[in-house]
């Protein structure tokens, strides 16, 4: 959809006269200050929400999505955007708010890998630290392990064994966590191969108690809910949850309702890990997270020491950092990451250091599969300004080559462009035909292709002999910049349109 400045200002005034955005926080005024600035950032921002919020209301219209999505963008270290997008509740349609609580799930371990920078620039604990020295009494393994190596998935822990033992329903300790696994011998030597591991993060918060001398959710709540003013945050408790706290949804796989999202009744315990998968929050406590790490309360030398290329035993590189991924998005710009699933949830925060914008995206369902690139996607409106040139209009014929699993599968299609419904359709005219929507998102050649899996980054380009363009689905963590990665789809055609 072409979004023209006209349309653009009576937007805002219905926005401002009638509140029709239910649910939707534009500004956060406690951060902005007063409201001349407030007034400011609403004008600046206006184009690039409207865009977005459109995007997202398309997307939210696949049967595919979570009942519930929240979003969040801070630039500068100030919330600029917050909406929520569905419900809560499909039976009372309770509509999900900016101040809805949502599971983490293993998102958790960013907070986990936060407090445990803050000790280490405390000169409490060292990565080089072994597990042995500071946990003298925790059962010994085969073999020493680093905390560089708990963080990096490189302990050689297992995720999950056969022989864990979970006794209880509910842990109410850090030390009731750790007889879970603790018994546990190694699957390999530490540094072998990469595999990441829950339980790693279990046991990376008995070191923090230990170093900080403190219970671990005390460390949390004073060292960095408190102080980052993460007022929605918390450790998940199912026994008493909060009054803000989302619904949680599943996809049945089989029975009457096969193929629908229904509420789970009986959600699964995460007690046993605080650290790895048992934290709720919400999309604006995330950004003001992402946020820390750019404005000075994680140190810079902190940061660049996260991102340092980490080795295998065998000098081969992975491409997992510290905690947090290091990613690229489509013009090269640089960010780093982490995305977060679990039952009821599937969520992100993606920073853009260079630009100082965070965006934090979560979900009441474990959907959304194309997250990184949904984020990457909806963060452009607000990276760089409108730059809008003359689009092909027409319907096109189109030879599409599809990657699937590495090799190039050709598909027919036709390419639909009348600014008010651009679509990508595969298959045309086929029972099996697949049709994408497009939105222009007014800069340059760029569009959002509204998928079944989420927003992809999509180009189309229009020569003097042929239409092209391409469909990225790149996720990440990636060693090399993400516009050198094939595309998802690529595809030509005559720029001659059949009308």
């Amino acid at each position: 959809m072409k979004f023209t400045y006209i349309k653009l200002v009576i937007t805002i005034i219905c926005i401002v006269i009638l509140g029709i955005h239910v649910g939707c926080s534009p500004i956060q005024p406690d951060n902005i200050g007063n409201e001349q600035k407030s007034k400011a950032i609403i004008s600046e921002y206006s184009e690039s929400e409207n865009l977005v919020n459109y995007i997202l209301n398309e997307l939210m219209k696949l049967p595919s999505m979570p009942p519930g999505v929240s979003l969040a963008i801070s630039k500068n270290d100030t919330i600029i955007y917050t909406k929520g997008y569905g419900y809560v509740n499909l039976k009372t349609k309770e509509p999900v708010l900016p101040s809805t609580q949502f599971r983490m799930g293993s998102l958790s371990r960013i907070i986990t890998i936060t407090s445990l920078l803050k000790l280490i620039e405390e000169g409490k604990l060292s990565f080089n630290d072994t597990l042995e020295e500071l946990l003298p009494n925790y059962p010994q393994k085969k073999y020493p392990i680093t905390i560089k190596q708990l963080v990096t998935g490189l302990s050689g822990m297992e995720n999950y064994s056969e022989h864990d033992k979970f006794t209880k329903s509910n842990y109410h300790s850090v030390d009731e966590a750790l007889t879970v696994f603790s018994h546990v011998p190694l699957a390999h030597k530490p540094g072998e191969k990469y595999k990441y591991s829950t339980h790693s993060y279990t046991l990376l918060s008995k070191i923090i108690e230990k170093a900080s001398n403190k219970t671990f959710p005390k460390v949390l709540n004073e060292n960095i809910f408190s102080f980052l003013a993460m007022n929605s945050t918390a450790i998940e408790n199912l026994d008493n949850n909060s009054s803000q706290m989302s619904g949680l949804f599943s996809l049945n796989r089989e029975g009457a309702n096969k193929g629908f999202l229904t509420e789970i009744i009986t959600p699964k315990d995460y007690s046993y890990s605080w650290a790895g998968a048992g934290m709720i929050s919400t999309p604006s406590d995330l950004v003001k997270l992402g946020n820390s790490y750019l404005n000075g309360f994680i140190k810079k030398e902190t940061l660049n020491s996260v991102f340092e290329i980490q080795q295998l035993n065998s000098k081969d590189t992975i491409r997992q950092s510290i905690g947090w991924d290091k990613n690229w998005d489509m013009d090269n710009r640089k960010v780093f990451e982490q995305d977060g699933s679990a039952e009821g949830t599937r969520n992100i925060i993606s920073v853009f250091p260079d630009q100082k914008l965070s965006i934090a995206i979560m979900t009441n369902a474990f959907r959304l599969w194309a997250i990184e690139e949904t984020a990457h996607t909806l963060a452009i409106p607000f990276l760089t300004k409108p730059y809008p040139i003359k689009q092909p209009e027409g319907i096109f014929p189109l030879e599409i080559n599809e990657d699937v699993r590495g090799k190039w599968v050709k598909r027919d299609g036709t390419l639909i462009l009348n600014g008010q419904n651009d679509r990508l359709i595969i298959n045309h005219k086929a029972q099996d035909d697949e049709i994408y929507q497009l939105v222009y998102l007014n800069r340059k050649n760029k569009y959002a292709l509204i998928h079944p899996d989420g927003v992809l980054y999509s180009e189309i380009n229009l020569n003097n002999k042929q239409i092209s363009g391409k469909v990225m689905y790149y996720r990440g963590p990636n060693l090399h910049k993400t516009s050198t990665e094939p595309p998802y789809l690529k595809f030509t055609g005559s720029n001659k349109s059949l009308q």
